[in-house]
């Protein structure tokens, strides 16, 4: 028999709450730290308190045992900050910068932060307006992967420029502000000094209009990687897409078929996306033309379709975006990350 006015029947476990409400104390003493270190590394801090790495370790692996939820409103109030970091990414990014931004999620959630993303597409108005809203609550800072706007250098230098909380991916038009750069240029040295021991001559590749730095970068690194192997670059051979050709692969490749494909027949492309590679081997296979393909941004897809792809090193550049961003004294250096060629993914 049940008695309901038992005061044990209400009475309640003392694990069930400490289970309901954990505090900062609790992720100290399973860290073996102080409350003031686990505050530092989970809700933000002054920056006066020093935390090795090993306790930081502690802390943060506490913290998600214990399913700790840090009270955000008054670690800003103290002084410290929301733990959050805000990623602008362009609405139509390709699929190099949506991998990019995975990475940056996992190294940030590694180090206790958060992720917040900002897309737009050309819409400074829109970006200014999150850039100023967000900064009122407190973010650790930004990381900018939507900037390379030719039209809109103006407008992109005025809303980041003095910016002390901002690290951009590749070179901004903006100057004096720190970035991560990368380069395929090793990389597609290698490949092509590999392709040209196997019997190819004729190199191609496509790419957008190169008024964008990105476009510049990848047609430079591919006329170095040919010259650094004693190759003269065929202009020809190097299809630059039009400006205002409409965002459509099939519209893209089908013009690069009929200018540069079929006329100047290549036997090996260098094309950096999978789907443009899956939509260009069936229009070859429609017109009876076989070219060996290399990729260059490591999607998945490519092994599908067994086409080797280059490594971009994503989670390595994912790193120095963050470090530099949380370490102002850094904001000086200029990392360079090149992407890797592995002979032995090509040898099948």
């Amino acid at each position: 028999m049940y008695i309901i006015d038992d005061k044990s029947f209400y009475q309640p476990d003392a694990n069930m709450v400490r289970k309901q409400k954990i505090t900062l104390r609790d992720v100290a003493e399973m860290a073996d730290v102080s409350p003031a270190a686990a505050g530092n590394v989970i809700n933000g801090g002054t920056g006066k308190i020093r935390v090795g790495a090993e306790a930081r370790k502690r802390i943060l692996e506490a913290a998600k045992q214990l399913n700790y939820q840090p009270n955000m409103a008054a670690s800003i109030l103290r002084g410290g900050q929301s733990k959050l970091i805000v990623v602008f990414i362009d609405s139509f990014a390709s699929y190099r910068t949506l991998r990019l931004l995975q990475e940056i999620e996992r190294v940030c959630a590694g180090s206790g932060y958060r992720i917040i993303t900002s897309f737009s597409h050309d819409n400074i108005a829109n970006m200014k307006e999150d850039y100023l809203m967000l900064q009122r609550y407190g973010v650790s800072g930004f990381i900018c992967c939507a900037h390379d706007y030719p039209d809109l250098k103006d407008q992109v230098t005025e809303l980041f420029s003095g910016a002390k909380n901002v690290v951009f991916m590749e070179k901004p038009c903006v100057p004096d502000m720190p970035y991560v750069q990368t380069s395929r240029r090793k990389a597609l040295t290698a490949m092509i000094g590999d392709a040209l021991q196997r019997g190819y001559r004729r190199f191609g590749t496509m790419h957008r209009f190169r008024t964008a730095i990105s476009e510049q970068a990848l047609r430079k690194d591919f006329i170095e990687a040919l010259r650094a192997n004693g190759l003269t670059p065929e202009e020809d051979l190097i299809f630059e897409y039009p400006q205002n050709l409409p965002n459509d692969p099939k519209v893209r490749l089908r013009l690069a078929v009929d200018k540069m494909i079929l006329p100047f027949r290549p036997d090996f492309l260098f094309i950096d996306d999978a789907v443009s590679t899956v939509t260009l081997r069936h229009m070859l296979a429609q017109t009876g033309t076989e070219i060996a393909i290399h990729g260059g941004n490591g999607d998945p897809l490519f092994a599908d379709i067994d086409i080797p792809s280059l490594d971009p090193c994503y989670e390595k550049t994912a790193s120095e975006l963050l470090n530099i961003l949380l370490n102002p004294e850094r904001r000086n250096e200029r990392p360079l990350i090149e992407a890797k060629y592995k002979k032995e993914v090509y040898e099948r």
